[in-house]
């Protein structure tokens, strides 16, 4: 059995122990005050009894991408809901998951670990808060529950996904040095949503374009780092193998920047779309 990920207070022991020498802008304070209130209302609600029927799941999944695309998302996949990305103590009757991911501003991003680049993922959170909750509001238009799962949700209440692992069972990307997902379009320059459903969806298979090897044998993100986060080496989490950070190394920089992402700034795979292909393709994948 999978054991569950769980929730370390991690982001509460950043507010508790250090102080953000960025004060955030007026945009920025209701970016959160809409993430935290407004978004988090709509994020379930009532279910059309008339219910669409798909002949087959790819139906289903075809209708939800459409739609999630127009919605302003830049990657969509699905797989059934593990316990391998719901954490310990969340309740999740739903059997399937919408996993959705969003790209961050290349040049902006770039710009890590200065505070423009911690703005950004701010931004990028709040815009894909709206998506997720307009996705979960058409799959129930459709006729089948569905819920969104708040992108930032540790002020109001512990998570109940883990997005990143979702969206590695979804087929999105693979899990790097850095300990974020690595997309084939983007690199690790994403934000991840989840919705979970009971409308019938396909499992996606997992994505594999050399990133676990290339990140073998790379160790800029590790030498890049100023809290030293970065692993040499993996360690067994949860039954696997991965390169896992230390967040409570990682947690001064991110205060001191308010949001550092200089281990994706400086990541090889952090290049604009075009560039990225030439770059995979050349490693042979």
């Amino acid at each position: 059995m999978t054991r569950q990920p769980e929730y370390g207070n991690i982001f509460q022991h950043l507010f508790e122990n250090y102080e953000m020498p960025v004060k955030p802008s007026t945009k920025e304070k209701f970016w959160v005050e809409d993430l935290e209130d407004n978004q988090y209302k709509h994020l379930d609600g009532p279910v059309n009894p008339d219910r669409t029927d798909f002949p087959i799941p790819e139906d289903a999944a075809s209708c939800i991408e459409e739609f999630a695309k127009d919605a302003g998302a830049d990657l969509i996949g699905f797989t059934q809901v593990k316990g391998s990305f719901v954490f310990k103590g969340a309740d999740i009757p739903q059997k399937y998951a919408v996993v959705l991911a969003m790209e961050m501003d290349y040049d902006t991003i770039k710009t890590a670990p200065e505070p423009p680049s911690g703005v950004e993922a701010l931004r990028i959170y709040w815009r894909l808060g709206q998506v997720v909750q307009q996705v979960a509001g058409f799959i129930r238009s459709l006729g089948y529950p569905a819920v969104g799962h708040q992108v930032r949700t540790f002020i109001r209440d512990p998570p109940t996904i883990l997005n990143p692992v979702a969206a590695y069972e979804a087929g999105l990307g693979e899990f790097g040095r850095l300990g974020l997902l690595i997309t084939r379009e983007f690199g690790p320059r994403v934000r991840l949503g989840t919705i979970t459903t009971d409308l019938v969806l396909p499992q996606n298979e997992r994505a594999d374009f050399g990133v676990d090897w290339f990140c073998d044998h790379c160790n800029i993100c590790e030498e890049a780092c100023q809290g030293d986060a970065i692993p040499a080496e993996k360690r067994e989490e949860r039954g696997h193998m991965k390169y896992t950070i230390d967040p409570y190394k990682c947690l001064p920089q991110f205060a001191k920047y308010d949001g550092c992402n200089e281990c994706v700034a400086v990541c090889p795979y952090n290049r604009t779309r075009e560039d990225l292909k030439d770059f995979i393709d050349r490693l042979g994948y």
